[in-house]
């Protein structure tokens, strides 16, 4: 920007301050007050943690998929996307993703961290959930 007189015509002298100015309050947003706490709800092995969501499509896809649920790997960020017709097809889909998941890698699937949609708390879901020892979790309301 210094050579901006040197380059353009009739260009207007632009003025650049000499000495910095930090702001003080952005200096001190900038600073950490408190160290992060070590967090008891990572995990550290694979399939420890496994956050889910279940998600609607604005309109049908060209597939007739209506619905979407993501897995997510909390240890290592590994995820699957499964599409559906039908929102009651959640079950059979988490049975099947964790089926896969614990056959292939030999770890087990310990929590399942969940918003708080009924597909997630149907009586069949939290007997297999229950079957295979898997706690599940589930976020609060929003409250508006």
């Amino acid at each position: 920007m210094h050579h901006v007189l040197d380059n353009i015509e009739n260009a207007k002298k632009i003025h650049f301050p000499i000495q910095k100015y930090v702001c003080h309050g952005c200096t001190l947003g900038k600073m950490h007050q408190y160290s992060f706490s070590e967090k008891s709800t990572c995990s550290s092995k694979p399939l420890e943690l496994i956050h889910s969501d279940l998600l609607e499509f604005p309109t049908l896809s060209y597939s007739k998929y209506k619905w979407i649920i993501i897995f997510l790997d909390n240890h290592s960020s590994f995820c699957n996307i499964t599409f559906l017709c039908k929102k009651s097809e959640a079950t059979d889909a988490i049975k099947s993703i964790f089926w896969m998941w614990s056959n292939t890698t030999s770890h087990p699937v310990k929590r399942l961290h969940t918003g708080n949609r009924r597909e997630y708390i149907i009586s069949e879901l939290q007997s297999f959930l229950r079957e295979q020892e898997i706690i599940h979790k589930t976020s609060t309301l929003h409250v508006y």
